[in-house]
Protein backbone atom coordinates (compact mmCIF):
# COMPACT_ATOMS: atom_id res chain seq x y z
CA UNK A 1 0.00 0.00 0.00
CA UNK A 2 0.94 3.85 -0.63
CA UNK A 3 2.27 5.79 2.50
CA UNK A 4 -0.40 7.25 4.56
CA UNK A 5 0.80 10.56 3.31
CA UNK A 6 -0.08 10.03 -0.22
CA UNK A 7 -3.51 10.53 -2.13
CA UNK A 8 -5.36 7.81 -3.25
CA UNK A 9 -7.12 7.63 -6.08
CA UNK A 10 -10.82 6.42 -6.03
CA UNK A 11 -9.98 3.58 -8.58
CA UNK A 12 -7.18 2.29 -6.05
CA UNK A 13 -9.41 2.56 -3.26
CA UNK A 14 -12.35 0.30 -4.41
CA UNK A 15 -9.57 -2.29 -6.17
CA UNK A 16 -8.24 -2.20 -2.24
CA UNK A 17 -12.08 -2.74 -1.13
CA UNK A 18 -12.73 -5.41 -3.92
CA UNK A 19 -9.21 -7.49 -2.27
CA UNK A 20 -10.76 -6.93 0.77
CA UNK A 21 -13.79 -8.63 0.12
CA UNK A 22 -12.87 -11.22 -2.08
CA UNK A 23 -10.48 -11.99 1.46
CA UNK A 24 -7.41 -11.20 -0.34
CA UNK A 25 -5.59 -8.84 1.98
CA UNK A 26 -3.49 -9.88 5.38
CA UNK A 27 -4.38 -8.05 8.49
CA UNK A 28 -1.96 -5.54 8.54
CA UNK A 29 -3.14 -4.56 4.69
CA UNK A 30 -6.86 -4.32 6.54
CA UNK A 31 -6.06 -2.28 9.19
CA UNK A 32 -4.28 -0.06 6.30
CA UNK A 33 -7.52 -0.28 4.39
CA UNK A 34 -9.61 0.70 7.48
CA UNK A 35 -7.78 3.75 8.06
CA UNK A 36 -7.72 4.99 4.44
CA UNK A 37 -11.57 4.79 4.24
CA UNK A 38 -11.66 6.52 7.51
CA UNK A 39 -9.83 9.54 6.33
CA UNK A 40 -10.64 9.66 2.52
CA UNK A 41 -13.90 11.69 1.20
CA UNK A 42 -14.81 9.24 -1.58
CA UNK A 43 -18.06 7.90 -2.34
CA UNK A 44 -19.28 4.66 -4.31
CA UNK A 45 -21.33 1.98 -3.49
CA UNK A 46 -18.25 -0.55 -3.33
CA UNK A 47 -16.64 2.10 -0.83
CA UNK A 48 -19.93 2.28 1.14
CA UNK A 49 -20.03 -1.48 0.91
CA UNK A 50 -17.15 -1.92 2.35
CA UNK A 51 -17.30 0.31 5.44
CA UNK A 52 -20.11 -1.04 6.32
CA UNK A 53 -19.03 -4.46 6.28
CA UNK A 54 -15.81 -3.26 8.23
CA UNK A 55 -18.60 -1.33 10.67
CA UNK A 56 -16.71 2.00 10.25
CA UNK A 57 -18.92 5.36 10.68
CA UNK A 58 -17.96 8.70 11.06
CA UNK A 59 -18.04 8.80 14.53
CA UNK A 60 -15.22 7.23 15.06
CA UNK A 61 -12.19 9.38 15.20
CA UNK A 62 -8.41 8.63 16.41
CA UNK A 63 -7.98 10.94 18.72
CA UNK A 64 -4.26 11.27 20.04
CA UNK A 65 -3.08 11.18 23.60
CA UNK A 66 -2.36 14.01 25.05
CA UNK A 67 0.00 14.53 27.90
CA UNK A 68 -1.19 16.28 30.97
CA UNK A 69 0.84 17.81 32.68
CA UNK A 70 -0.22 18.19 36.60
CA UNK A 71 -0.11 21.75 38.15
CA UNK A 72 2.60 21.76 41.20
CA UNK A 73 -0.63 22.27 43.69
CA UNK A 74 -1.93 18.53 43.52
CA UNK A 75 1.97 17.32 44.42
CA UNK A 76 1.76 19.75 46.84
CA UNK A 77 -1.47 18.11 48.24
CA UNK A 78 -0.17 14.56 47.75
CA UNK A 79 3.20 15.69 49.99
CA UNK A 80 0.79 16.75 52.13
CA UNK A 81 -1.40 14.39 52.78
CA UNK A 82 1.40 11.66 52.67
CA UNK A 83 3.20 13.35 55.29
CA UNK A 84 -0.21 13.70 57.37
CA UNK A 85 -0.79 10.01 57.07
CA UNK A 86 2.89 9.97 59.09
CA UNK A 87 2.31 12.21 61.99
CA UNK A 88 -0.75 10.24 62.63
CA UNK A 89 0.97 7.25 62.80
CA UNK A 90 3.19 8.55 64.70
CA UNK A 91 1.30 10.30 67.31
CA UNK A 92 -0.56 6.70 67.49
CA UNK A 93 2.73 5.13 68.51
CA UNK A 94 3.37 7.44 70.88
CA UNK A 95 0.11 7.32 72.96
CA UNK A 96 0.02 3.83 72.51
CA UNK A 97 3.51 3.78 74.26
CA UNK A 98 2.80 6.28 77.05
CA UNK A 99 -1.12 4.41 77.94
CA UNK A 100 1.13 1.30 78.10
CA UNK A 101 4.21 2.87 80.84
CA UNK A 102 1.27 4.72 82.52
CA UNK A 103 -0.80 1.59 83.39
CA UNK A 104 2.09 -0.53 83.90
CA UNK A 105 1.47 -3.63 81.73
CA UNK A 106 2.63 -5.98 84.09
CA UNK A 107 0.44 -4.90 86.89
CA UNK A 108 -2.91 -7.04 87.44
CA UNK A 109 -5.80 -5.74 89.25
CA UNK A 110 -7.94 -8.68 91.10
CA UNK A 111 -11.72 -8.03 92.03
CA UNK A 112 -13.17 -10.91 94.45
CA UNK A 113 -16.80 -10.69 94.86
CA UNK A 114 -16.79 -6.86 93.67
CA UNK A 115 -13.94 -5.68 95.90
CA UNK A 116 -10.40 -5.11 95.08
CA UNK A 117 -8.07 -7.24 96.36
CA UNK A 118 -4.70 -6.39 97.77
CA UNK A 119 -1.56 -7.88 96.19
CA UNK A 120 -1.28 -10.56 98.89
CA UNK A 121 -5.15 -11.79 98.48
CA UNK A 122 -4.49 -11.99 94.59
CA UNK A 123 -1.14 -13.68 95.03
CA UNK A 124 -2.84 -16.25 97.05
CA UNK A 125 -6.08 -17.03 94.59
CA UNK A 126 -3.28 -16.90 91.73
CA UNK A 127 -1.40 -20.03 93.62
CA UNK A 128 -3.80 -21.62 94.37
CA UNK A 129 -5.29 -21.63 90.59
CA UNK A 130 -1.79 -22.77 89.70
CA UNK A 131 -1.87 -26.02 92.37
CA UNK A 132 -5.44 -26.53 90.92
CA UNK A 133 -4.10 -27.15 86.81
CA UNK A 134 -0.79 -28.69 88.06
CA UNK A 135 -3.25 -31.52 89.57
CA UNK A 136 -5.98 -32.04 86.66
CA UNK A 137 -3.12 -32.08 84.50
CA UNK A 138 -1.55 -35.04 87.01
CA UNK A 139 -4.83 -36.38 86.95
CA UNK A 140 -5.17 -36.55 82.96
CA UNK A 141 -1.64 -37.99 82.64
CA UNK A 142 -2.78 -40.68 84.90
CA UNK A 143 -5.89 -41.70 82.21
CA UNK A 144 -3.78 -41.14 79.70
CA UNK A 145 -1.06 -43.59 80.82
CA UNK A 146 -4.15 -46.16 81.82
CA UNK A 147 -5.55 -45.95 78.25
CA UNK A 148 -2.21 -46.85 76.42
CA UNK A 149 -1.89 -49.53 79.18
CA UNK A 150 -5.10 -50.96 78.00
CA UNK A 151 -4.16 -50.22 74.56
CA UNK A 152 -1.03 -52.02 74.70
CA UNK A 153 -2.76 -55.30 76.71
CA UNK A 154 -5.08 -55.45 73.51
CA UNK A 155 -2.14 -55.70 71.12
CA UNK A 156 -0.51 -58.20 72.79
CA UNK A 157 -3.54 -60.10 73.18
CA UNK A 158 -4.18 -59.63 69.43
CA UNK A 159 -0.85 -60.91 68.74
CA UNK A 160 -0.84 -64.16 70.68
CA UNK A 161 -3.60 -64.94 68.60
CA UNK A 162 -1.75 -65.58 65.63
Amino acid sequence: MKHHDEQFTIEEVESLCLLFQDCKLSVLEETELEYVLMHINYNSPLIEETKVLMALSRSVNIVEAKKSHKPIWTWVMRTAACFAILLGALFIYRYSTQINSITGSNDCIVYVAGERASDKVAHEIAEADVAKMQQFMQVVNEQNAAEEAKVEQFMNHINQKK
